[in-house]
């Protein structure tokens, strides 16, 4: 049966090459090599080793995972015409060579043999350069996942794969989000060859200003060992706080004691949202990850949970939730999205019936099991959802308004009556009845209120004003005069 035999061929110097993949090119079989951009290849031409590259598919795709799919299919495709094959790639082949995933991946799926004989590493020549041991905690990271997410600032970090100055400036950008843009960075090319190796210690912001930089170019970050940087610089900072060398009123805190901090500070979230202040917005967002952070930890010192596990939560709960993304791959429009999403949180809590024609005992449950300290108006909102589930709805707005007219000439008669139970109780039902009205509309009743009243507060502010031009305060107005100053505010 025909095999792909998989090698690496060293960082770049002839010596870094294993006899057993120098044996396995010269075999007679028919090599395939991903790139001839490599130092090792003036030694490859001299042993006379006859080889095809796939330099030319870099060239005509559009993308390196279009580029990758190419030789990978090719590959296989010639490998199932009964050739053994070798593929040979730089470095090790099982280091940041995304053509072998795939290529192993496919293979197995496909019962197709192949084997991979290991070689040094630019990871290897790379310590060597830096004297560093890796054991002591590095984390490697292809260049184009560092652009998207960067990392832990509390490691040491080898970014692979900064081919170009395009790359190098991408990199950067990303990774100043997290680092000073002076910090001390080591900038690593040729790595391991031999009168060629520089490794020049630089600042980030000079990152992409560095001409040497080739297809052989890595960058070490060293490790905030003293700093509170990142997310788990974040975690640290409040197992700090909370020790026994820490903040005495940070000690003393309680899941109970901190209540208040968590609601003020989503508060804050949503008026940094609603005055579109994003800066804010950011700092309001950090001071609502703070208070997350601190229950968790109070319950990771009491061994109720970790923030591992409410990260771990939340992923697994969404990822189930969106089968139709991570599943199925399936198109939904947003109503049967929510009607899924529904499905799925019945059969978490251990329903059978995910028809979604719960009776309205269940219906009732659901209801009373709603968290007691939701705002009064969100929880109107939640129960009439819940209600229409059964079809207990009106069909429309305009219907519901009607009710609203309703409840507003029972509250009158309430009045009349004088009866403060009745004119309570009359003034609620008018109050769940507008909200029924927002519901049917889609709008939160929570943030028209909101905004309702911060445009009383702003039009007060105005009569303010103009009382203040007549050298008065509101206070010497009577009611009809502060009415006509009012519409005198609202025309402006």
């Amino acid at each position: 049966m025909s095999q792909i035999d998989i090698v690496g061929l060293g960082p770049g110097n002839p010596g870094h090459m294993t006899l057993e993949t120098l044996k396995l090119l010269k075999n007679k079989n028919r090599n395939f090599f991903r790139t001839e951009i490599h130092p090792v290849m003036d030694f490859i031409r001299e042993e006379e080793i006859v080889y095809e590259s796939f330099d030319h598919y870099y060239e005509t795709e559009d993308s390196f995972e279009a580029v990758y799919n190419k030789i990978v299919n090719e590959l296989l495709s010639v490998v199932k015409t009964g050739e053994n094959i070798v593929y040979a790639v730089p470095g090790n082949p099982l280091f940041g060579e995304k053509t072998v995933v795939k290529l192993i991946e496919t293979a197995k799926i496909q019962g197709i043999d192949y084997r991979i004989y290991p070689g040094v590493s630019f990871v290897d020549v790379t310590m060597n350069a830096l004297e560093e041991d890796p054991i002591q905690g590095i984390e490697i990271l292809d260049a184009f996942d560092c652009i998207k997410s960067p990392p832990d600032p509390q490691k040491g970090v080898l970014v692979t794969q900064v081919y170009d100055n395009h790359i190098a400036s991408e990199l950067k950008l990303g990774l100043m989000e997290q680092y000073d843009p002076e910090k001390k960075v080591i900038l690593l090319i040729n790595s391991g060859i031999p009168g060629k190796e520089i490794a020049q210690k630089i600042c980030l912001y000079e990152l992409d200003r560095m001409d040497a930089i080739n297809h052989l170019t890595s960058l070490y970050i060293p490790a905030e060992k003293d700093a509170y940087l990142g997310f788990n610089g974040t975690l640290e900072m409040m197992k700090t706080l909370r020790s026994e060398e820490g903040c005495s009123w940070d000690r003393a805190q309680t899941h109970e004691s901190l209540k208040s901090y968590l609601l003020e500070e989503s508060y804050e979230v949503l008026e940094a949202i609603d005055n579109e202040d994003w800066d804010n917005l950011a700092e309001e967002l950090g001071d609502v990850l703070f208070q997350i952070v601190f229950h968790a930890e109070i319950a990771s010192e009491k061994n109720r949970f970790s923030m591992n596990q409410v990260i771990s939560g939340i992923n697994q709960k969404m990822i189930r939730r969106h089968p139709h993304v991570f599943m199925d791959k399936m198109e939904f429009d947003p109503d049967e999205v929510e009607t899924n999403w529904d499905a799925i949180k019945r059969l978490e809590k251990g329903e059978t019936d995910l028809s979604g024609e719960a009776d309205s005992h269940k219906i009732s449950s659901e209801m009373k099991s709603m968290p007691k300290t939701f705002p009064a108006l969100m929880e109107a909102y939640k129960v009439q959802k819940k209600a229409a589930k059964i079809g207990f709805d009106w069909e429309t707005a305009s219907l519901a308004l009607e009710k609203v007219d309703e409840e507003m000439e029972e509250l009158r008669e309430a009045l009349e009556e004088n009866q403060q139970e009745n004119i309570e109780e009359e003034l609620g039902d008018l109050l769940f009845s507008i909200v029924n009205v927002a519901r049917l509309l889609r709008i939160q009743p929570e943030i028209v209120l909101r905004n309702a009243t911060q445009k009383f507060i702003h039009r007060f502010e105005k009569m303010e004003i103009i009382a203040s031009q007549e050298k008065k305060t509101l206070k010497n107005y009577n009611f009809d005069q502060l009415d006509a100053i009012w519409n005198r505010v609202k025309g402006l």
